[in-house]
């Protein structure tokens, strides 16, 4: 597969993310992580399972107030079936905006869907 085939596709994957936080769809977001995906999200524990990481979604989102998200692929390194992607994230909370950057490890599945299989961010400081 051609990593601007890969791209286009990470790209309707972090569409889908969006969309799914938009409407409060925890199980959708969490379906677009692999079963054994894990999440290092900043100052907590790490997050494993794709279940776990829909109550992560869950109740990080409650408490920031996250009504949605932009995510934006700045670098993708595609290897065989795994990429991984440096992109930004802009964030819309109840509070404002808030910019993140983000590294994804995708994983091309046995099903030949691309998914979220590390992920981890933080905060980018304020301009």
């Amino acid at each position: 597969m051609q990593s601007g085939e890969v791209r286009q596709i990470i790209d309707e994957a972090n569409r889908s993310f969006g969309a799914a936080v938009a409407r409060k769809d925890y199980a959708a977001l969490a379906a677009l992580y692999t079963e054994d995906a894990r999440l290092l999200p900043p100052d907590a524990p790490i997050v494993s399972g794709r279940k776990a990481i829909e109550g992560f979604w869950r109740s990080a989102a409650d408490a920031l107030g996250l009504t949605n998200v932009t995510l934006k692929t700045v670098d993708l390194e595609v290897n065989g079936d795994t990429a991984n992607e440096i992109g930004e994230a802009d964030l819309k909370l109840t509070s404002g905006q808030a910019k993140a950057k983000y590294l994804v490890v995708w994983r091309r599945e046995r099903d030949g869907q691309w998914r979220l299989h590390r992920d981890i961010w933080n905060n980018m400081p304020s301009t």
